[in-house]
This record gives C-alpha cells, sequence and structure tokens, in this order.
C-alpha cells in the first residue's frame, strides 16, 4: 500500500468515526401545535426577516499572542456559506408559513428571526487544527460541540416580544462510532436540530402572539457600533518640530554662526618628543632659603 493510500485511508476513517448527538429544550408540546394548526382567526405575518451569525470553531491554540488582558481582542461572526443561508431562510419560512404563521398575501407586521451558532466547524477545520492537535483521536474520543441559539422578534400593541430558543449538538470522533456516522452524520444532525428549532419556535411564537393581539410593524434591526480605538494611557505628547521646512522657528537665532577656523599643526600638537601640554609636570617649588643666625653681640627678639 502506498503512502498516498494510507493517508487517505486514515482521513476516511477519522471522518466516518463519528457520530452527533442533539440535545436542548426543543421538544414541541402537542397541545399547542393542535391549538395551531386548528386556528383560523390568527392573523399572520406578512413578512419574516432571516439572519445567521456564525462564529466559528477555534482551537485553544489560535488564540495565542491575540489581544491582552486590558484589551482582549473582540471575536466577530464569520458570515456562512450563502448557499447554507439561503437554505436555512427557505426552510424557516416554510415552516412558519405551515404552522399558519407567515402568509405574505393577507398576513400583517414583520417577523425577524436571528440564528447564532457558536463553535461551528467543518470538515477543512477537522484537518486544520482539530486532528492535528488530537493526536490520539484513534484510540480515545474527542468531542466537538456547537452551540445554537435562535430569536424571534415581532412588535405586538404592548411592545416588542421576543421568543428565544437555545440547543446543543455533540460530535464525538472515535473509530467504534464508524457504524454510526450513516444514521448520525454532522450535516443530516445538524438539518434536523434547526428544523427542530424552528417549529419550537414557532408554537411559542404562537402563544405569544394569541396572547399579546395582533402584530405591529416590527422597528428595523439596529446597526451594529463602530469599534472604538482604545483611549492613549498618557497625555499627549508635544511634536519635536512645529514648523515646516524652509521656516523659522520662533525664539531661534537666525544670526550666522561662524565658523572655527582649524590650526595649524605647529600650533595644535607639540613639537616631535616633548609631552602633551595634559602631560607636563607642574613646576617644582623652590625649598625656601634658611634664615642667617643672628651675631654674637645682637640680643635675639623676644
Amino acid at each position: 500500500m502506498t503512502k498516498h493510500k494510507l493517508l487517505l485511508l486514515l482521513a476516511a476513517a477519522g471522518l466516518c468515526g463519528c457520530a452527533s448527538f442533539n440535545s436542548g429544550d426543543v421538544r414541541v408540546e402537542r397541545e399547542t401545535a393542535s391549538a395551531m394548526f386548528e386556528d383560523k382567526t390568527l392573523v399572520p405575518f406578512s413578512a419574516i426577516e432571516v439572519y445567521w451569525q456564525n462564529y466559528p470553531y477555534r482551537a485553544p491554540t489560535d488564540s495565542i499572542g491575540e489581544g491582552s488582558l486590558t484589551n482582549p481582542k473582540k471575536i466577530k461572526p464569520v458570515p456562512v456559506d450563502a448557499e447554507e443561508a439561503e437554505a436555512f431562510a427557505r426552510r424557516a419560512r416554510g415552516i412558519f408559513a405551515e404552522a399558519g404563521l407567515y402568509d405574505k398575501a393577507r398576513g400583517r407586521g414583520t417577523l425577524r428571526l436571528e440564528l447564532t451558532s457558536f463553535g461551528r466547524w467543518t470538515y477543512s477545520d477537522l484537518f486544520r487544527s482539530f486532528l492535528v492537535d488530537t493526536g490520539f483521536i484513534f484510540l480515545l474520543p474527542a468531542s466537538l460541540r456547537v452551540n445554537y441559539y435562535l430569536t424571534a422578534d415581532f412588535a405586538a400593541s404592548g411592545g416588542p416580544v421576543r421568543v428565544e430558543t437555545e440547543a446543543r449538538n455533540k460530535t464525538t470522533f472515535h473509530l467504534l462510532m464508524a457504524p454510526l456516522y450513516p444514521f448520525f452524520s454532522p450535516g443530516s444532525r445538524e438539518r434536523g436540530l434547526l428544523k427542530q428549532m424552528l417549529w419550537r419556535s414557532a408554537t411559542d411564537v404562537y402563544s405569544r402572539l394569541k396572547a399579546a393581539g395582533a402584530a405591529g410593524e416590527l422597528p428595523p434591526k439596529p446597526a451594529e457600533p463602530e469599534e472604538k480605538k482604545p483611549a492613549l494611557s498618557g497625555p499627549p505628547l508635544q511634536p519635536d518640530r512645529t514648523w515646516l521646512p524652509g521656516e523659522t522657528p520662533e525664539g531661534v537665532r537666525t544670526e550666522p554662526v561662524p565658523a572655527i577656523a582649524p590650526g595649524t599643526p605647529d600650533q595644535a600638537w607639540p613639537a616631535p618628543g616633548q609631552p602633551l601640554p595634559a602631560e607636563q609636570p607642574a613646576a617644582q617649588q623652590q625649598p625656601p632659603a634658611p634664615a642667617e643666625p643672628p651675631a654674637a653681640d645682637e640680643t635675639p627678639d623676644d
């Protein structure tokens, strides 16, 4: 077996040796669903806005060297694939239309659905970081978790109303999981989880809409605030120069400074064999002459 075939076999075993499992409070109440389908007096929404914000998977080593304790790096969402976002929007409108909550012709008001996913990964992320960082993935189980947060906002007579739904998807990688891959593949489990979340959101929206009354016009989505630059930690420093080239600064003498004429060699340097001025010995002081002794007939002063 060649080296390339062995690598392909190991990659296929790593991708197929996984299974995904969903969790979260996304169970739909049968009584609420039955009342929703049988209600003929409900005024549906005329428009549905769908958004998807995705915070992709990041390995623990990806954040090394980013930001600091005083100024941590702000993680920004990354847009999902255009085809996936469009498929989710079509699925959302189809489910709410089937539930009787969306009708473009006879509806009224706007419903805004916004899905936020945390830690969502792709197969390229597995080859780039996860499979490399997890050295014993074929011996010990390793898991990746993705969290989903779905909000539904609409306006009612009493004010704005929001409905929240949360769910999680956990994918476990191990060679023993290979037989479960066809039934619990990550892609199909995610689609099933999002479908269940939309149905649970539809029943919750129906309950809140019946309690709040007819829907009204939903205000537009607020724009994201611009990222502010961090303020300086100290006072601003004065520039070293406040004038342009060719201008004369204030308080500076403009008279030409005379050039220093170079000295001749005979004046600057001593003759050969003579010590430098700093090396010349100081002049020796002569000792004072001794005093003459007084004469015999002279009386010394007291």
